[in-house]
C-alpha cells in the first residue's frame, strides 16, 4: 500500500478524533437567537398534514452563567455555575421582577441536577457522541461538522459549530413529532444587539422557602402555577 496513502488515512483519522475532542473544548462567550419549530404530522387519507408551533428565544453565555429567554423576555432561566460542579439556577419572572432560586441542593432532592456541559452547549454530549458524522458545511463564516443518528427511539440531525461549541441546527424525531432548533443570529457577547435584563432590583426568594411565604402574593401563584419552577428545569 502507498506510504502516502497511509500518511493521508492516518491524517484523516487525527483529525476526527481531534474534531471529536474539541466538540466539547473551551465554551466562547456569545449570544444567540434560536427558533424552535415543533410539528406534527397527521397522515389523513394519504395526505400530510402539519401542526406546527413556533417560538424564537435568546441565549446568553459567559464563563460562568448561562442564560436563556423568551422572545418577549417576560421570563428567563440562568444557571451560575461555581467552578466546584455546583450550579445555581434561577427563574427570572421578569413581568414580575421576580426571582425563584434553587440552590443546589433543592436541584439534587428534586432530581433535577443541572448538567452543565449540556446547559452551556444546548446539546447533550452523550448524545452527540453517539452519532455518526456525515459530512461538513458552514453556518455564515463557521464551519460545522453534520452528524446523525438515531438515541434511543429518537432520530437525530446536528449539524455543529466546533469553534463556537453550539449547534446550528438540531432536528429531533421521534414517530409523527419531529422538533426542528435553529440558529438564527450570533454574536461575541460583547458586542450583542441583545442584552440580558438586570434582575438586581427583583424581589427574590429561594425555592425551600415557598412554603413559608404562602401570603407572598407571587409565592402563592407560583404554587399553584405547575408550570412555573418546574418545567423550565427539564
Amino acid at each position: 500500500m502507498p506510504m502516502k496513502f497511509i500518511q493521508g488515512q492516518i491524517i484523516s483519522i487525527l483529525a476526527l478524533l481531534m474534531t471529536s475532542i474539541a466538540v466539547y473544548a473551551e465554551m466562547a462567550k456569545v449570544s444567540c437567537v434560536y427558533q424552535t419549530t415543533e410539528s406534527i404530522i397527521h397522515a389523513i387519507d394519504k395526505d400530510q398534514q402539519h401542526d406546527h408551533k413556533v417560538r424564537q428565544w435568546y441565549f446568553w453565555r459567559a464563563e460562568n452563567q448561562l442564560e436563556v429567554a423568551n422572545a418577549e423576555q417576560s421570563l428567563g432561566k440562568k444557571w451560575i455555575y461555581n467552578g466546584q460542579q455546583m450550579v445555581v439556577y434561577q427563574v427570572l419572572y421578569h413581568d414580575r421582577k421576580f426571582v425563584l432560586e434553587f440552590q443546589p441542593t433543592d436541584l439534587k432532592i428534586l432530581g433535577l441536577q443541572s448538567n452543565w456541559k449540556m446547559r452551556a452547549s444546548l446539546f447533550p454530549p452523550e448524545i452527540l457522541t453517539q452519532l455518526h458524522q456525515q459530512g461538513s458545511g458552514k453556518f455564515q463564516e463557521y464551519a460545522t461538522v453534520n452528524y446523525q443518528g438515531n438515541v434511543a427511539g429518537h432520530r437525530y440531525q446536528v449539524d455543529w459549530i466546533p469553534v463556537l461549541n453550539l449547534p446550528s441546527r438540531v432536528v429531533k424525531q421521534l414517530g409523527n413529532m419531529i422538533i426542528i432548533t435553529q440558529l438564527k443570529e450570533v454574536y461575541p457577547l460583547d458586542k450583542s444587539p441583545y442584552k440580558q435584563l438586570s434582575s438586581d432590583q427583583y424581589d427574590d426568594m429561594e425555592y425551600a422557602d415557598i412554603g413559608d411565604n404562602e401570603s407572598h402574593p407571587i409565592a402563592a401563584q407560583l404554587q399553584k402555577d405547575i408550570a412555573i419552577g418546574y418545567f423550565h428545569l427539564h
